[in-house]
């Protein structure tokens, strides 16, 4: 009967996991050197072509006899090899194309994302928060009867104004910038 040291298996599965994250990590940066949608695009290129032509010398070749045994295996070496790399090609070179369309997609997120992020940060410093107006953000001027956004055309540049909430002030609300007015 064999008794299991504590730690020995353990230290065995750590150690193979250290190395397979290793390798994992070599297999990326080998990746990042090398775009795949790039060799696509090249492998596309040429396979198309060479159907092609591959498919133009079949015709050839069988268009010189009449005999039908003799016509067979330029059918089969050029017309048939010929197509099927056409339509290799052309499937490799849609693959090329759905992979830009899927970075171009995702840049265009990030894009998105970042202006999302931009315009809660401006609508956040400017006292409105959650796509309504908040109350502690409305300014007026120490001699106005109105009150405003801090956005307001009115207003803006000015220095001299004074926060004002708009439950316990007795000004009218200004009718260019729609103070209480709910944004969507």
């Amino acid at each position: 009967m064999s008794v299991a040291t504590p730690g020995v298996g353990r230290v065995s599965a750590e150690g193979r996991f250290a190395r397979l994250t290793e390798q994992v990590r070599t297999v990326r940066s080998r990746t990042s050197l090398i775009r795949s949608d790039t060799w696509m695009l090249y492998l596309g290129g040429v396979l198309m072509p060479l159907g092609v032509l591959l498919i133009v010398l079949g015709w050839v070749g069988a268009s010189r006899t009449p005999l039908v045994f003799e016509q067979t295996p330029y059918l089969i070496s050029g017309g048939l090899l010929g197509l099927g790399l056409v339509i290799g090609g052309g499937f490799v070179y849609f693959g090329y194309w759905q992979s830009l369309r899927i970075r171009e997609a995702r840049q265009q997120s990030r894009d998105l994302a970042a202006a999302v992020s931009k315009l809660e940060s401006l609508l956040s410093s400017n006292g409105i928060a959650g796509g309504t107006s908040h109350p502690g953000g409305l300014v007026a001027t120490p001699s106005g009867s109105i009150y405003h956004r801090p956005d307001c055309t009115v207003v803006a540049g000015r220095s001299d104004l004074t926060r004002v909430d708009a439950d316990k002030t007795k000004l009218e609300p200004c009718r260019i910038c729609t103070p209480l007015a709910t944004t969507t």
